[in-house]
C-alpha cells in the first residue's frame, strides 16, 4: 500500500472524474493513463501483482498502464498526482467544482472496478477515485473465452486427460487454429504455464514460430511470464 497521502484536490478531482460525462469522449489511452496514475498515487508505486495473462486483455492493459506510470514517475509521486490533476482540469474539473463525495474517492468501490475481473491490488484507492471506466474498451465478453474452439477451451482449463482424449479422438484437428482474439492453443498454454498442454500440443505438431496479435511467439510469452518449466519445451 502506498505511504503517499494524496491532496484534497486529488480526491476531489477523482470524485469528479468518477461521474464526469466528459469521459464518454475520452480516448482509451487517456483513460488508461488516468488509471495508472491513480493506482500509483493511491495504492502502490508499482503493480503489486503479476501481469495478467493475454486472455485477460482488460486486466493486462490496466496493469501495463500502472507499470508505465511507475516507470515514468519513479520516485516522483507528487508529479504523478500533478499530471492526474492536469488531465482532470482538461476534462472540466477545477478546484471550485463541487465533488460528489470527495471523502469517498479513495475508499469506495466504483462500478468500473467491479466490472473488470483481475483488477490489480486492493485497499486504499482500489475504488472509484480512479475516475474512469477503463473496462469500457473492447474487453473479452467473459472469462470463459466464449468464441473459442473446444481445443482452446480445454487448453485454458488445463484438463490433461480431457485434452489428451480430444487430441486422440480428433487426429486431424487444426492444431494451430486461432481463436477470436488471434491466439493459437499453444499461445494460451504457454502464457498460462500449462506444461502438460504445451507438451501435447508440441508433440502434435503445433507451430512454435507463430506469433500472437502482440507479435510474440509461444516461447516469448512463456519467457515473459516466467514459466521456467515451459520454456525448454519451446526451444
Amino acid at each position: 500500500m502506498s505511504s503517499y497521502s494524496p491532496s484534497p484536490a486529488f480526491n476531489q478531482a477523482a470524485s469528479y472524474l468518477s461521474n464526469a460525462s466528459a469521459l464518454a469522449k475520452v480516448s482509451n489511452t487517456v483513460k488508461l493513463e488516468l488509471y495508472g496514475l491513480f493506482k500509483l498515487v493511491t495504492v502502490s508505486p508499482s503493480p503489486n501483482t503479476s501481469r495478467p495473462s493475454i486472455f485477460d486483455m482488460t486486466g493486462r492493459a490496466k496493469w501495463d498502464a500502472w507499470a508505465q506510470a511507475s516507470k515514468d514517475y519513479e520516485g516522483r509521486t507528487s508529479d504523478a498526482e500533478k499530471r492526474y490533476l492536469d488531465i482532470a482540469r482538461s476534462l472540466g474539473w477545477n478546484d471550485d467544482t463541487p465533488a460528489h463525495d470527495a471523502s469517498a474517492a479513495t475508499t469506495s468501490s466504483h462500478p468500473a472496478e467491479a466490472e473488470s475481473s483481475g483488477d490489480e491490488g486492493s485497499g486504499r484507492g482500489s475504488g472509484g477515485g480512479m475516475g474512469v471506466s477503463v473496462s469500457v474498451f473492447a474487453p473479452p465478453e467473459s472469462a470463459e473465452h466464449t468464441d473459442s474452439s473446444e481445443l482452446h477451451s480445454l487448453v485454458l482449463k488445463d484438463t490433461h486427460t480431457d485434452l489428451h482424449a480430444f487430441l486422440q479422438a480428433n487426429p486431424d484437428c487444426e492444431i494451430d487454429a486461432r481463436d477470436s482474439f488471434g491466439y493459437t492453443p499453444l499461445h494460451l498454454a504457454s502464457d498460462r504455464g500449462h506444461v502438460a498442454a504445451v507438451e501435447m500440443l508440441v508433440k502434435k505438431g503445433a507451430d512454435k514460430s507463430l506469433k500472437d496479435p502482440d507479435d510474440f511467439t509461444a516461447l516469448e510469452l512463456a519467457s515473459l511470464a516466467g514459466h521456467e518449466k515451459v520454456i525448454p519445451l519451446l526451444q
